[in-house]
């Protein structure tokens, strides 16, 4: 047999191969609903793939989308990015064997390094239009909480043993349950005991045609509350519940150079005096404020002739907020950012926001100890004054922080110091100085060492 009958004979045998494997596959017949939920406190945000694919991410205490895929068997990945490395390191995997028509949502709980896949399977649930009801599932994925009992009815109704909807271990959920759209309040107890309260909420409207999972997690720094609880719409946007019996809170920065020297009321007949002397880069004390809208005015220290600012803070129970005063004369604004206070496994974090007046834009570098910037990119570009940034995740290191003016090289404020390890906060406010062409930092948290 000559060369070419032989490479003809062989290549004919491998599409035969080929089509063989590919009558072989398994017909779909239908399409089932995934998703994941990210309870792992420590972790930064988590990235779900299916097999090498990437579905989607999700923060702490969230959800990924629902997504529809068909009924095959599948690896789903949960992967995650350390500062410093090129890639994701793949923490946890799951083989499902996906069946039409099902419902799957993958907890993920524990550490990064040592996380476990908790797997909440139901029938996936659909709507006419003229329904009236929801479905609603009650899940734990509190970890430092222990078994609970849950409560789900009208806010005139209290919680009395044997009336609870569960009783539920870390990792449980219960059957899907349909009730009448409505407004509800959930109350969560210790097992067998309604006066051991652990979380309540308010009155929350739960609009009909909608798929619940009702979990409560562990609360990280950035809320009072020990406790939140996340209402996972699995057909639509969810919603977070602030626990009622927690009011917010809110401290106050003077970053605005000419704003002067400030008492700050809550009321506009200037008779509830919230905050004394707050002079420039001071930093108040942390302050207890309402549910909804609040309302601030500053004025001179001990004249209340007139108003130099005025404020508002619409506040969900149980976060911490902060209110930076910035601006010029008689534009004087607060700007209203909730500071990402929660430490994590991968990183440390670095806060930034600009609020000078004198530079609209600013380049920020952070570069290895006694490291030039001349050769180097910034790390944030055309930060605009008065907008928060982005926080930037630090691997563990000695860092120089410089900040310039957009596309220069000279310093305006810096170099400033930092050592980090893993689960430090850097804070950091850029403000102004009498000078106009030099800048100052000011470190709420994480700064150059005395």
């Amino acid at each position: 047999m000559s060369l070419k009958s032989l490479l003809l004979l062989l290549l004919g045998t491998v599409i035969l191969a080929s089509c063989g494997n590919e009558s072989d596959l398994p017909d779909a017949s239908g399409k089932a609903s995934v998703r994941a939920i990210n309870a792992i406190p420590t972790s930064a945000e988590l990235v779900f793939l299916i097999e090498e694919r990437v579905i989607n991410t999700a923060a702490y205490a969230a959800a990924t989308s629902s997504v529809r895929y068909d009924d095959l068997e599948y690896t789903f990945n949960i992967d995650v990015g350390y500062a410093g490395e090129t890639s994701r390191r793949r923490i946890a995997s799951q083989l499902i064997d996906v069946a039409a028509d099902r419902d799957y949502t993958l907890l993920v709980s524990g550490t990064l390094s040592d996380p476990s896949i908790t797997v909440w399977e139901s029938d996936e649930r659909n709507f006419d239009e003229a329904e009236t009801v929801f479905q609603v599932r009650f899940a734990h994925s509190a970890e430092s909480l222990g078994t609970l009992d849950y409560y789900f009815a009208d806010a005139s109704v209290p919680p009395v043993l044997g009336n609870q909807v569960a009783t539920l271990s870390f990792g449980d959920i219960t059957a899907p349950l349909d009730l009448e759209g409505g407004d509800f309040v959930l109350t969560i107890t210790a097992a067998g005991d309604p006066d051991t309260v652990m979380f309540v909420s308010g009155t929350e409207t739960f609009a009909a045609r909608g798929a619940y999972i009702i979990t409560p997690f562990d609360a990280g720094p950035e809320f009072v509350a020990p406790t939140v609880v996340g209402a996972i719409n699995t057909l639509a946007s969810g919603f977070s519940l602030p626990d009622s019996r927690f009011p917010p809170a809110v401290e106050f920065v003077n970053a605005a150079i000419d704003l002067g020297t400030s008492d700050v009321f809550d009321d506009e007949t200037l008779m509830s005096k919230r905050v004394s002397d707050l002079a420039y880069l001071d930093v108040s004390e942390e302050l207890e404020v309402s549910a909804g809208v609040n309302s601030f005015f500053f004025t001179p220290a001990g004249d209340t002739a007139a108003i130099t600012l005025e404020s508002t803070l619409s506040a969900f129970g149980g976060v911490r907020y902060r209110q930076v005063a910035v601006g010029t004369a008689p534009d004087f604004l607060a700007l209203t950012v909730i500071p990402d206070r929660r430490p994590v496994e991968t990183h440390a974090k670095f806060s930034l926001l600009h609020t000078s007046n004198n530079f609209d834009f600013l380049d920020f570098y952070l570069v290895e100890a006694d490291t030039s910037i001349d050769d180097v990119l910034p790390r944030r570009a055309a930060i605009a004054a008065r907008v928060p940034s982005s926080t930037i995740a630090l691997a563990p290191g000695s860092y120089d922080i410089y900040a310039t003016e957009f596309a220069e090289k000279t310093p305006l404020a810096g170099p400033y110091r930092i050592d980090v390890t893993v689960g430090d906060i850097v804070d950091m406010i850029i403000v102004d100085t009498v000078d106009p062409v030099v800048l100052d930092a000011l470190f709420l948290s994480g700064g150059p060492a005395p």
